[in-house]
């Protein structure tokens, strides 16, 4: 009876082992050429360019024959773009009663920098040893939209802005240390005013609470599709091309203002009869990944 329960284990042991070689796990890893695509403005130089990143993750795969494998895995990856906007624009001074200060020109230069957390699921197709195509899509959860650059306006002053938009909607209990600029300005009657804004702007800063106390700017949920390619070296060790093309808009249509223009009632004040002008753009996510990567 112990003979047959041995014989019986080193039987499960072995038909384990031969068909472990149906699975495989792996970790990849390297850099990212991203960008955003969506329309531009009209009336002004608005455009995304490709900005750098990185990734890195693991997968996992199940081989259903010699030629086709499926598989998924998880993968941080930081997808981005350079931001720069030139035109006609306006501004306001969040603490001080919203006063405009508008028609002049306007110059943004930003890098911005959202990580994900992306699932993807893919089709592995191998026609010779060395070389593999993948299809398939992701789905990707937004941990940590940010931005950085500039902001100038006309020959008045420039601001810097340094953009965490999910930090940024709880204010900080330490107040402000970022010191602040003097402007200055025009009151009603043409006299002239001396205002203070902040030297460092956070992503809500032109925006009244109320508008994004429930909101954030970018969406959190990305999903797009997926397709790559592998070659390898020996039958672990490869590297690798893979696009992903997103096909959700990630940024938020409630609080994508026009950098332009907004609609007012003549005066100097941002009132209750003003009000931002917010585009329906629909921006995507665009990715290229050059990786290397090791499979077990």
């Amino acid at each position: 009876m112990k003979n047959i329960k041995y014989i019986l284990a080193i039987f499960i042991f072995s038909y384990t082992i031969a068909n472990a070689q149906e699975y495989h796990i792996g970790i990849k890893g390297g850099v990212n050429f991203s960008t955003i695509k969506g329309p531009s403005e009209a009336g002004v130089d608005e455009k995304y360019s490709l900005s750098n990143g990185f990734h890195f993750g693991i997968e996992g795969l199940y081989s259903v024959n010699d030629y086709f494998s499926f598989g998924t895995g998880i993968t941080y990856t930081q997808i981005g773009s350079n931001y720069s906007y030139e035109g006609p624009g306006y501004y306001v001074f969040p603490d001080e009663n919203y006063y405009l200060i508008k028609s002049d020109h306007v110059t943004y230069k930003m890098n911005i920098s959202n990580s994900y957390i992306n699932v993807p699921l893919s089709l592995y197709f191998r026609p010779v040893k060395q070389f593999e195509l993948k299809l398939g899509g992701y789905l990707g959860f937004l941990i940590n939209p940010s931005a950085t650059g500039k902001m100038s306006f006309g020959n008045k002053f420039n601001q810097q802005l340094k953009y965490n938009y999910y930090s940024d909607k709880k204010p900080s209990i330490y107040g402000y240390n970022g010191g602040y600029l003097r402007v200055k300005t025009y009151d009603e009657d043409g006299n002239e005013k001396i205002r203070q804004t902040r030297k460092i702007a956070n992503a809500y800063y032109q925006y009244k609470p109320e508008e994004y106390k429930d909101e954030t700017f970018y969406n959190i949920l990305d999903y797009g599709i997926n397709v790559g390619a592998n070659y390898y070296f020996n039958s672990s060790l490869y590297v690798g091309l893979n696009l992903q093309y997103g096909l959700a808009d990630i940024t938020n249509n409630k609080l994508d203002r026009s950098l332009k223009s907004l609609v007012d009632d003549g005066d100097l004040y941002l009132n209750n009869t003003d009000h931002y002008i917010y585009r329906q753009d629909f921006d995507t996510n665009y990715n290229l990944q050059a990786s290397i990567g090791f499979r077990f």
